[in-house]
């Protein structure tokens, strides 16, 4: 199988929501790793795992990838209208992927749960893409 690569998938994830207008309206960022008291409500990028999705013929790879959205606003409304804006840029989106070639991406999941501080929401969501050998 051909070597792959998670961090191209990752790029053009991040990518797709930073230059996303409305969505950036909503967050203060997309990070891979916040500094220490970024304001809120934000993305990160969170865990990727990996498996061979490989056939007879072609080199592939399933990836899922996980994002987290961090909200403080009062309930969960704004983590959930995040949670929606992500969804409609990522659900069988046809996003370029350097040195790969997405086959499909399609939402696997999301929660919303009120963190032990109180006062923090953290919506997880899950994709999950399948990628060819270019």
């Amino acid at each position: 199988m051909t070597t792959f690569s998670h961090y191209p998938l990752q790029q053009s994830i991040y990518q797709t929501l930073a230059n996303d207008t409305t969505l950036m309206a909503l967050v203060v960022g997309v990070f891979d790793r916040p500094v220490q008291g970024t304001a809120f409500p934000y993305i990160t990028l969170g865990e990727s795992t990996g498996s061979d999705w490989s056939t007879k013929t072609t080199s592939g790879m399933e990836q899922v990838v996980t994002l987290h959205i961090w909200s403080r606003q009062g309930g969960r409304a704004e983590a959930a209208s995040i949670v929606t804006r992500i969804h409609t840029l990522l659900h069988q989106a046809p996003l370029a992927v350097t040195g790969q070639t997405l086959v499909s991406i399609r939402f696997g999941g999301s929660s919303i749960i009120l963190m032990n501080d109180g006062w923090t929401y953290q919506g997880v969501m899950r994709f999950q893409a399948f990628l060819q050998a270019s």
